[in-house]
């Protein structure tokens, strides 16, 4: 597995729009990337995966670099645009169909191939439907399926959630961990907190600079204290009938009364147009 490596980059069109961006967007993980808007979430993506050249720094990955003089992203890399990127007047196979044809793939197998993309986004029903006359929602879904389909080892999605309810959105999630744990570079850009805490790392950006770094509380190490040994069973002697009972004695002030109760605690806790920032 490889990763993909932001270094130093920085990207000026008139003002920066990234500033000395590095980090490491790693293979087998799922990576949140997010920011207000303007922050460079979509640059920054469009950098990362050859569709800009960087005014300074660079991106490489399996030891190539990522810009190639073309603005035409290296077949390892497929995108899930926020704007989509479909075509209107094609069907939602034909607009998953077409990013395999271009990679090779022959027609027929393209289609079956595609229409098995949509169904993992329950959607193969609407395969035959023009892109213009499905809702937002669906549409997303269709350029998920599209970026999925290729089974590029480097996936960057902008936004992929924006339109979709909370069903759909765990589906989406699902769909981009599968990607991750197959080995691929699986990096969402986002304004959701809950895709956030879905993934697990957290780049967050701000005026185009890097202004942190996480891992999600459910990654991090958990350190137990050993566990206190079993107490060893004694049995108790067969008491004496005849012998006295002792009186009761109450608790003296050093020695207040147990509770009677306790309490429980809280166990815890896609893309605009390149160069319009995030």
């Amino acid at each position: 597995m490889n990763d993909l490596h932001v270094t130093d980059v920085t990207y000026v069109v008139g003002r920066p729009l990234l500033d000395g961006v590095g980090l490491t967007f790693p293979a087998g993980r799922l990576t949140a990337l997010s920011g207000p808007s303007g922050s460079g979430k979509t640059t920054l993506l469009s950098i990362a995966g050859g569709l800009l050249q960087p005014s300074a720094g660079s991106t490489a990955y399996a030891g190539a670099p990522m810009w190639r003089g073309t603005g035409d992203p290296r077949p390892e890399v497929a995108f899930v645009l926020q704007v989509y990127g479909l075509v209107p007047i094609l069907s939602a196979r034909e607009n998953v169909s077409i990013a395999l044809r271009a990679r090779g793939v022959p027609a027929r197998e393209a289609d079956e191939r595609a229409q098995q993309a949509l169904a993992r986004f329950h959607i193969a029903d609407l395969g035959d439907r023009q892109v213009e006359e499905l809702s937002g929602g669906q549409m997303q879904r269709v350029a998920l399926a599209r970026g999925l389909c290729v089974g590029a080892p480097v996936l960057l999605a902008d936004e992929p959630t924006s339109e979709l309810d909370e069903g759909n959105r765990s589906l989406v999630l699902a769909e981009l961990r599968r990607e991750a744990d197959q080995g691929s570079v699986v990096v969402v850009a986002t304004h959701d907190p809950a895709v956030v805490e879905a993934c697990d790392l957290h780049f967050a950006l701000d005026e185009g600079r890097l202004v942190d770094h996480t891992e999600p509380v459910h990654l991090k190490p958990v350190h137990l204290k050993p566990a206190a040994p079993a107490p060893v069973a004694v049995s108790a002697a067969r008491p004496d009938p005849s012998a006295p009972v002792s009186p009761a004695v109450p608790p003296t002030a050093d020695e207040p009364k147990a509770p009677t109760t306790t309490s429980d605690g809280d166990p815890h806790s896609a893309f605009r147009r390149p160069g319009a920032g995030g």
